[in-house]
């Protein structure tokens, strides 16, 4: 019992860190997911605003991530004049809430590119 009571608080945190995590890790990935689904619908219509595509990714994200801490951008990319594209990016960030530790803050960034007719 005496060597559960010290263990347990320690077993405690780990399982709730390793949690928070992979919680943290699976919105980020789900955002990475949801800017490349919406950024293929770009070749389909270029004229979509970086609101649009934001729009669109808030859609599917909606009960997976933390939709007030994605922001998203589109720039287009002329350096190539034969081969232009539209450049997607968005930042997810998230706050990793650890018993007994200090807040610690991630910020996850995924970036795409598009070709454009």
């Amino acid at each position: 019992m005496v060597e559960f009571a010290l263990v347990s608080p320690v077993l405690l945190v780990f399982l709730l860190g390793s949690f928070q995590l992979a919680w943290a890790l699976h919105c980020a990935a789900s955002v990475r997911w949801s800017l490349e689904t919406n950024a293929r619908n770009i070749m389909l219509n270029p004229s979509t605003t970086a609101d649009q595509l934001k729009s669109a990714m808030l859609t599917q994200l909606n009960g997976i991530a933390d939709t007030h801490n994605i922001t998203v951008s589109l720039t287009a990319d002329n350096s190539t004049p034969n081969a232009p594209v539209l450049r997607a990016a968005s930042v997810y960030q998230t706050n990793l809430m650890i018993p007994f530790l200090p807040q610690q803050a991630l910020t996850f960034n995924a970036q795409t590119e598009v070709p454009v007719p």
